[in-house]
């Protein structure tokens, strides 16, 4: 009973084990991104700091000082939220590793218990004489095999009982070194939180006291603000007018290519019902060509049948006039025979006699004629028989080959084309959707749309360093705060003429200056286009190929003086209606 109730809590406590493990597991995770996170802050801060002393080197205060500090006062409160939330973590770390503390705790007291009995029992029974008496007490060697066996594996479990103390024992002291450093670094992470609360606080003073000098500076914030709306108006209005032109264009070529797909369809179709329809003639004149071979050879056919027939019957008829003749010449010499009698009995009628024979050759000699003429007339017409149908075959070997080509065509047009002949239909290409604009796109420009969508999220900023001092959208204005204002980009203060890059691969399809806004860089990207505005000058030229990372222009002043970029993202729907999108959205974080 005692063994069931130890080997169940022996499991409990692996299981307890293995959950609290993959806790911890979990919590070190999100350790290392907080870790990160605050990392991360402190670089924005470091941008935001180098920021502002630049614009400190001005004699007078600028927006973008009270912007930088007001991005240092909401970077600072994240840091404070992060580094609660770190203190937060590592308090949980040190819950779970005081529970595992406890846990090794309980198991090394119950290893070395066990261990300490075993000990003793040893000891008061003496252990290595027993050892020997219990081994040489046996009746058999085989049960005295089984005793020597039994007592090495007790030997064995007592030296695996040391070895599990001996690592609860290093594992316990693991532990309480790690919970060591993290009450080491939760002291380290409350002092820096209320270092930075306090440094809050001064940059807070310092915000305040940066505006109330913009104020008394400021004799006409609301013509400033209205000159700047005016200013940003032109700007869109520009872009926009641009971006429809492009549209235009394209919507142009798009149409353009499709009355030379259809062009060319038809001819591709026109072309292939003429050879169609050339086939169908050839066809055509191949069924008439073998219609003629065919009757031909039908034709001489029956005319050999009729020869046959003809030479069937001149031999019929040969044969019954060579049996005539036979019967006639029987008779002969029957009269003969009768006429030798007759002269035999009367001398008197010799004379008759010879004339009756000469009379009888005569009569002889003319049926002979007739028969030998008969015979050559079957013989002409066998030879005019023979000569037909020579003739005849050598008309069919002259069709054969194609001397003679007999046409006949009743509707030369009508028809499909034969199976097996090879023709196929014509390849249509395809018609292109005027109505999708992404579809008026060449394949290039499609593929370009495709690839800037897919770096959404990871595309550079336009500088390497700065800092967003205007939001995109509506915020409210620095100083009047009734004030509301809207921003179809983002603004970006940065250091005095840094280099300004393209963010995509594209095309710059349009330079231009407005007044308030500095030069302005448009680049086509297929369906999106960025614009980078308040530059000093343009290092590219309208129509230039540019590369993600290429250097576009120089960051110029604003009317305040401070070294401003503005950043502005532009995409044209499929319907052919185009918008802003926010760029922080598509731009990599730092």
């Amino acid at each position: 009973m005692l063994q069931r109730i130890i080997g169940i809590y022996i499991v409990t406590l692996f299981f307890t084990l293995t959950a609290l493990a993959q806790k911890g597991t979990t919590v070190s995770g999100t350790k290392s991104e907080l870790q990160s996170k605050r990392e991360a802050i402190l670089r924005e801060i470091a941008n935001a700091q180098a920021l502002l002393d630049n614009a400190k080197a001005n004699q007078k205060v600028t927006l973008t000082e009270l912007s930088a500090l007001n991005k240092k006062l909401a970077l600072r409160q994240q840091l404070i939220n992060n580094i609660n939330l770190e203190i937060k973590t590592i308090g949980n770390d040190i819950d779970l590793t005081n529970k595992e503390v406890e846990v090794l705790n309980q198991r090394l007291g119950k290893y070395k218990m066990e261990y300490a009995r075993s000990i003793r029992y040893a000891y008061r029974n003496k252990e290595s004489q027993n050892m020997m008496v219990f081994v040489f007490s046996a009746n058999t060697f085989n049960e005295m095999t089984r005793r020597m066996e039994y007592m090495k594996k007790y030997r064995q479990y007592r030296t695996v009982q040391a070895g599990r103390i001996r690592d609860l024992q290093s594992s316990l002291s693991s532990k309480v070194t790690h919970l060591n450093n993290r009450k080491v670094q939760r002291n380290t992470l409350l002092t820096d939180e209320e270092k930075h609360k306090a440094t809050i606080q001064s940059e807070a003073d310092e915000t305040n006291l940066v505006a109330q000098e913009l104020k008394s500076q400021v004799t006409d914030l609301s013509g400033q603000i209205a000159k700047n709306k005016a200013a940003a108006a032109q700007l869109d209005n520009a872009i926009r007018a641009q971006i429809q032109r492009e549209i235009a264009e394209a919507r142009r070529k798009a149409e353009e290519e499709a009355r030379r797909l259809a062009l060319e369809n038809a001819r591709i179709k026109a072309e292939e019902d003429a050879k169609r329809r050339a086939m169908e003639s050839q066809r055509q004149d191949e069924l008439a060509r073998q219609r003629a071979i065919d009757e031909e050879q039908k034709r001489t056919a029956e005319l050999a049948r009729q020869a046959e027939i003809a030479r069937r019957k001149a031999s019929e008829e040969a044969e019954r006039q060579r049996l005539k003749d036979i019967e006639d010449a029987k008779k002969r010499r029957e009269e003969a025979a009768a006429e030798e009698k007759r002269i035999a009995d009367a001398k008197s009628r010799e004379d008759q006699r010879r004339r009756n024979e000469e009379r009888n050759k005569e009569i002889d000699r003319r049926k002979e004629d007739e028969r030998q003429k008969e015979i050559v007339r079957q013989k002409k017409i066998a030879e005019d028989l023979d000569k037909q149908k020579a003739a005849s075959q050598k008309q069919v070997e002259q069709y054969k080959s194609g001397a003679t080509v007999v046409t006949i065509n009743k509707n030369p047009g009508s028809g499909t084309v034969p199976a097996g002949s090879g023709t196929k239909p014509p390849v249509n290409p395809p018609v292109q959707e005027q109505k999708n604009y992404k579809n008026m796109l060449p394949q290039e420009a499609q593929n370009l749309s495709a690839s800037f969508e897919a770096n959404r999220g990871s595309l550079p900023w336009p500088v390497s360093q700065g800092v967003i001092v205007a939001p995109y959208g509506k915020y409210q204005h620095p100083i009047e705060r009734s004030v509301t204002l809207n921003n179809e980009g983002i603004d970006i203060g940065t250091n005095a003429n840094a280099p300004v890059k393209a963010v995509f691969k594209g095309v710059v399809t349009k330079i231009f200056n407005v007044p308030g806004m500095g030069v302005s860089v448009l680049v086509n990207h297929g369906q999106y286009y960025t614009l980078y505005a308040k530059l000093s000058g343009a290092s590219v030229s309208q129509g230039a190929t540019v590369n993600t990372g290429q250097v576009v222009g120089s960051a110029g002043k604003n009317d305040e003086g401070d070294n401003v970029v503005h950043f502005e993202l532009w995409k044209v729907n499929d319907n052919g209606s185009f918008n802003t999108v926010n760029p922080t959205g598509w731009i990599a974080p730092r």
